[in-house]
């Protein structure tokens, strides 16, 4: 999809290009107009000064080149005429040796054409029928100009004119791209704010620096955020208050219950695992309400900084085994999709647990790959036995009572990664040779 910056760019420097190719196709018309008329006017008055000079005496006509233009001397001076009589031809000394093909034309008939001329240059030519009754002769008068000169001054002007054109094409080129430039910068603050938004380090757009054209999409986003974050407090404080209130109600069946067990046992243990599925129906509910319902950026895991914040806790709690714990965070993650207070609890457990088993190092690498982030723990102590893996999350279990503990952080850690419906994949002498534990997160859009 192209951005309507680029579509600006390309329309209007496609008008500014093609309307200054149509202008310089106008300009050359117009000015080889000019030119030809230029050209037939001049040559209009030299036919004119040419028979105003014709005389006609004694029967013979003459032409008197005292009273021409002194550019009808110098030989092929680019300005010429010929008088064609039946027997005799009469032309200017500029045609020197040369004498032009005319036409023959009656009284009054005139004829403007072009053709080759001395030194094969280019000639404008205009001839014109005259008579004389008197002595009864027919002639052809005709006046002739060199167009190289013209053409040379043609060539100058337009290029002069292409090269300004050019110039200008240029500039406005180079503004056009500025002026957009200067006019998206709005946008650029509107997609760092989003990106801030993204990243919770604010909770709603910036309206000070919008652009008054896009700012009614603004409103609308922050109302909408606004609204949502309403609607989402608003469904966890109902989940709270039912949860609130079906304790008391399940407290008083779990007395019946105990109640119970002392005269029908059978019974007692039946509605006691329809209570126990109540309570963890509850808490999963809750829990998933938490999961889902408020992770917009701000309230995310934010990495490196909480885990940096997780280590140096655990490096106060186990300073006496020396530990180092290494972070490896693929560049451009700085988030990951859990609660930040259920973050911090399941890494916190399986760091916990890294640092108790270690002999001396433990690593974190953080990755992420169409759209699902992993995170991996690996420790260099003892390991574990391929058949002890499943046991791992077992509430209540320990496999090793020589280390303290209650066994139940691996199953804490369990049940947060299937609220948040996370892949745990625990895995038997990592690179380090101990436990390595993998949280395969995918980021839910």
């Amino acid at each position: 999809m192209i951005s309507i910056r680029t579509k600006l760019s390309l329309w209007l420097s496609a008008l500014v290009i093609v309307s200054t190719v149509i202008g310089l196709l106008v300009f050359e018309t117009m000015l080889r107009h000019a030119f030809h008329d230029s050209i037939i006017n001049r040559l209009e008055e030299d036919l004119q000064q040419v028979v105003h000079n014709t005389h006609l005496h004694e029967g013979e006509i003459s032409i008197d080149q005292s009273q021409l233009s002194d550019f009808y001397n110098p030989a092929y001076s680019g300005r010429y005429y010929q008088l064609d009589l039946p027997d005799q031809v009469i032309r200017s000394r500029s045609l020197w040796d040369r004498q032009l093909n005319i036409k023959t034309l009656a009284l009054g008939q005139t004829r403007a054409w072009q053709a080759k001329g001395p030194l094969n240059h280019d000639m404008q030519l205009l001839s014109i029928g005259l008579a004389s009754e008197s002595a009864h002769i027919d002639a052809t008068l005709t006046v002739a100009q060199d167009l190289s000169i013209g053409r040379q001054v043609f060539s100058e002007i337009y290029g002069f004119k292409l090269m300004v054109n050019l110039l200008l094409l240029l500039a406005m080129l180079t503004g056009i791209f500025l002026v957009l430039r200067q006019s998206f910068k709005p946008l650029a603050h509107v997609q760092q704010s989003l990106n801030k938004l993204r990243e919770g380090e604010i909770s709603s757009l910036d309206l000070g620096k919008i652009p008054p054209e896009i700012k009614p999409l603004a409103d609308t986003y922050n109302e909408l955020l606004d609204y949502t974050s309403k609607q989402i407090a608003r469904s966890r404080n109902n989940l709270g208050n039912l949860s609130h209130g079906l304790k008391t109600p399940l407290a008083v069946m779990q007395q019946q219950v105990e109640a119970l067990g002392l005269s029908d046992p059978e019974k007692a243990q039946a509605l006691q695992q329809q209570i126990t599925l109540i309570h963890k129906m509850i808490e999963r509910k809750l829990a998933a309400a938490r999961a889902t319902g408020d992770l917009l950026p701000a309230s995310q895991l934010s990495v490196p900084v909480d885990l940096e914040s997780l280590i140096q806790t655990l490096d106060k709690v186990h300073q006496h085994r020396h530990v180092s714990c290494q972070m490896d965070i693929q560049p451009n993650i700085n988030r990951l999709p859990i609660h930040r207070e259920d973050g911090m609890e399941l890494i916190g457990n399986l760091l916990d647990n890294a640092y108790k088993w270690a002999h001396s190092q433990v690593t974190v690498h953080i990755t992420e790959k169409d759209h699902v982030f992993s995170l991996q723990i690996e420790d260099d102590g003892p390991g574990v036995e391929d058949e002890q893996l499943e046991q791992l999350t077992a509430r209540g279990i320990r496999l090793d009572e020589s280390v303290s503990g209650h066994g139940l952080g691996l199953s804490i850690v369990k049940d947060i990664a299937e609220q948040y419906e996370f892949e745990l994949i625990f895995g038997n002498k990592g690179p380090l040779g101990g436990l390595d534990i993998t949280l395969q997160m995918p980021n839910k859009p």
